[in-house]
């Protein structure tokens, strides 16, 4: 058994007697029915979202521990929503994401990881079009919070809950997906090509840092969309390369497209910065959103697809 293994072994012993603590069984002491039923549908949801992700570890894992990990998680999200709210399950999630990224790739290596160059760019290409999804559903619900200034919790928790985990798992697989984009593209992206697309990994990189300390750390929301303007504009340049080099089979625009949406709006909310909000225009957001997220998913699509043809397509 890997260290993961036995970790993750030791914290689900250590807490399979959530169930029976009084703390845990003492949820829904003091509450209001309506607030169970949000206690309730906010750890369902979370519980069905980490059942999902527990896909990415080995089937064998998956059978001997999966189960049990997630009774350990709905445990730890009753806790944590009894004791933070809101807050409290933005951080357990931030904490989440993380632990399942490490503890994959430690446990697919520890069990003999069987991943070609095309299979794992496959999968990158599947995360990409996943964290396309998840990044735009997290910004589209997160703007009916109608006070986004306030800290997560109250009557727009579900919003913000939405926002904080859409943003936070999209973000980690933009990091997998644009290194299988580096790993299956490089040799015909050329010199300029590569070091763009190095630049990409390491601006989501960046981007993700930003936003997983955003609570904690005043300057991390310029971190953040710092990391992410980076990203999208080596992109965008990126695909003037792809354009050129006719770097995938089909599509070769689909990088500009993904690239263009957050300089855009810049470039509109400059022009055209409501004077009472002091804000972009909201059509001007919701057009990068949606410019951003369709590019990289077809991105994603055309790197599964190349993978899914065979070596020449990644040649």
């Amino acid at each position: 058994m890997s260290e993961a293994s036995r970790r993750i072994a030791q914290h689900a012993e250590a807490s399979g007697g959530i169930a029976q603590h009084p703390e845990a069984n003492g949820v829904s002491g003091g509450m209001t029915e309506g607030a169970m039923r949000e206690n309730a549908a906010t750890v369902d949801l979370s519980v069905r979202v980490y059942s999902w992700l527990l896909a990415a570890y080995p089937r064998s894992f998956r059978a001997e521990y999966g189960n049990h990990m997630a009774q350990v998680f709905r445990d730890v999200c009753l806790r944590d929503f009894r004791r933070g709210g809101a807050r409290g399950m933005a951080s357990l999630w931030a904490r989440t994401s993380l632990d399942l990224l490490r503890t994959t790739v430690e446990e697919h290596i520890e069990r003999g990881i069987d991943m070609s160059r095309e299979k794992f760019v496959r999968w990158s290409g599947w995360a990409l079009m996943a964290g396309a999804v998840l990044f735009a559903a997290g910004l589209i619900l997160g703007s009916f919070d109608s006070f986004d200034m306030d800290p997560i919790g109250g009557v727009d928790a579900f919003y913000e809950i939405s926002q904080a985990v859409g943003l936070t798992l999209g973000h980690v697989l933009f990091v997998f997906g644009l290194l299988g984009l580096r790993t299956g593209y490089t040799g015909r992206s050329g010199s300029l090509g590569a070091a763009l697309l190095l630049l990409a990994v390491i601006g989501s990189v960046v981007s993700l840092a930003g936003l997983l300390v955003m609570s904690s750390i005043e300057a991390a929301w310029q971190v953040w969309m710092g990391g992410f303007l980076a990203m999208t504009l080596t992109l965008a340049v990126f695909g003037i390369v792809a354009v050129r080099r006719r770097v995938f089979s089909r599509w070769n625009f689909a990088p500009i497209l993904a690239g263009v949406g957050l300089p855009l709006l810049f470039g509109v909310g400059i022009a055209g910065v409501d004077s009472v909000s002091g804000q972009a225009p909201e059509w001007a957001s919701f057009v990068a959103v949606v410019l951003t997220s369709v590019g990289l998913i077809l991105i994603g699509y055309r790197m599964q697809a190349d993978a899914g043809a065979g070596s020449d397509a990644l040649a």
